[in-house]
């Protein structure tokens, strides 16, 4: 649930509740007690947030520096055959 601030709070404390969102947070911003904003973070803003409450971690490789993928074992059906397969009876 988002955090709500009234328009008269947000006039007097701007800087503080832009950093709460650049923080990651949502800020419901109302009129007279009625919803009629959001402030949001941006995407990356929201990212920096996750890795500062350590919710996520930052890569430490680039992809194109990841070893190549596993190849796949042909010992058993893909998803994809076991699901072609279970849908033929159903039809």
């Amino acid at each position: 649930m988002a955090d709500s601030v009234g328009i008269r709070a947000l006039q007097q404390n701007a800087s503080a509740v832009v950093a709460r969102a650049a923080r990651g947070e949502i800020i419901e911003i109302t009129d007279r007690g009625r919803p009629v904003a959001q402030l949001v973070p941006t995407r990356s803003g929201r990212l920096e947030g996750l890795i500062a409450a350590g919710v996520v971690r930052p890569a430490k490789r680039r992809v194109r520096d990841l070893p190549p993928p596993v190849p796949q074992s042909r010992k058993h059906p893909t998803l994809g055959e076991l699901l072609a397969e279970a849908r033929e009876g159903e039809r």
